[in-house]
C-alpha cells in the first residue's frame, strides 16, 4: 500500500523528490519459503508498475565470489545488471562475511559492490538478502551502511507440523498418489515426531518434499517393483503408499540421522 501510494503520489507530481527504493530483508530458516515468495515480490512490483520486467535473478555466495582480485566485483556487477527490472535474490547472504577478519576474503567485495546500487534512489530492482536472522544481524553490522538499505524486512516462520501434513498432501495428491489410513496416520505421526525434535537446520518444507520424493516414493517403488503386479489392479497399485512404505522411508531416515563424520586420522609423528 505504500509502494502504490507514493508511485500515485509521484504521477500526481506531489513527490518527485522521493525515491523508490523496497529492497527487503527475508530472515529464517530453510525451507521456510523465502525463494518462493522472493519470484512472487518480483511479479507484484511489476504488476503494480514498480518493476519494469518482474523477473527475479537467485543468486548466493559461490556464484558471487570470484578467485582472485577484481572477479567477485565483476560477477556481482553482472548479476546486479541480470536483475535490473526485476528482483536480485542473494541466498544465505551471511555467507559473505564468512572470512571474518580475513582480508582475503572476497565475499566483503560483493557487499560493496551492492552498496552502489543500494544506493540508488531509483534503482528499478529489488535486492532480497536471506538467511538466518542471527546471522544476517551479524552481516548487517559488518557494513555500517549495509543496515539501513533494507527498509522491508519480513520474517518467516517455521511450518508447525499440521501445516507440514498439508504440504505432503498436496505434493502427493499432485503427483496423483493415495495413502491408505494407515499410511496416512504413521505419516502425520512422522512428521509430528520430526517436528517436535527438529533443529534450526530443519528443513521445513524442503525436508517434507525429500521425505516424499526419496522417502515415501523410493520405498514403494521398491515394493511395486519387486513383487507380485495383478493385471486386474494396476492403477490402485501404483498409486496407494502403504504404511509399510512409511516405515521404510522412516526408517532410512533415523538410519541418515545416526550417521556420524569419522574424525581424520593423524598423519606425522608425536613425541
Amino acid at each position: 500500500m505504500m509502494s502504490l501510494f507514493l508511485k500515485e503520489r509521484r504521477e500526481l507530481n506531489l513527490d518527485l523528490c522521493g525515491d523508490s527504493r523496497y529492497h527487503m530483508l527475508f530472515l529464517g530458516n530453510p525451507g521456510t519459503g523465502k525463494t518462493t515468495v522472493a519470484r512472487l515480490v518480483g511479479k507484484m512490483y511489476h504488476q503494480m508498475g514498480l518493476l519494469s520486467k518482474g523477473h527475479t535473478v537467485e543468486t548466493c555466495r559461490t556464484n558471487l565470489v570470484g578467485e582472485y582480485l577484481g572477479h567477485t566485483e565483476k560477477n556481482t556487477k553482472e548479476a546486479i545488471e541480470e536483475a535490473r527490472g526485476g528482483v536480485l535474490f542473494i541466498d544465505e547472504a551471511y555467507t559473505l562475511i564468512e572470512g571474518g577478519s580475513d582480508t582475503k576474503d572476497y565475499g566483503k567485495e560483493v557487499i560493496n559492490a551492492l552498496l552502489t546500487v543500494l544506493s540508488e534512489p531509483n534503482p528499478d530492482m529489488i535486492v532480497i538478502l536471506a538467511g538466518y536472522e542471527d546471522k544476517m544481524k551479524k552481516l548487517l553490522k559488518s557494513n555500517p551502511g549495509l543496515k539501513d538499505r533494507f527498509p522491508l524486512r519480513f520474517h518467516f516462520e517455521d511450518y508447525t507440523a499440521d501445516e507440514l501434513s498439508e504440504i505432503a498432501h498436496r505434493i502427493l495428491k499432485s503427483r496423483n498418489f493415495v495413502l491408505t489410513p494407515e499410511a496416512n496416520l504413521r505419516l502425520n505421526s512422522l512428521i509430528e515426531k520430526e517436528t517436535r525434535q527438529r533443529d534450526e537446520y530443519f528443513g521445513n518444507g524442503r525436508w517434507v518434499h525429500n521425505l516424499i520424493e526419496h522417502g515415501l516414493i523410493k520405498s514403494m517403488v521398491r515394493r511395486v517393483m519387486s513383487g507380485p503386479r495383478p493385471e486386474t489392479a494396476q492403477l490402485q497399485l501404483f498409486s496407494t503408499i502403504e504404511a509399510c512404505d512409511v516405515e521404510e522411508a522412516e526408517a532410512k531416515l533415523l538410519r541418515t540421522a545416526d550417521l556420524k563424520i569419522t574424525p581424520p586420522c593423524r598423519i606425522g609423528f608425536r613425541a
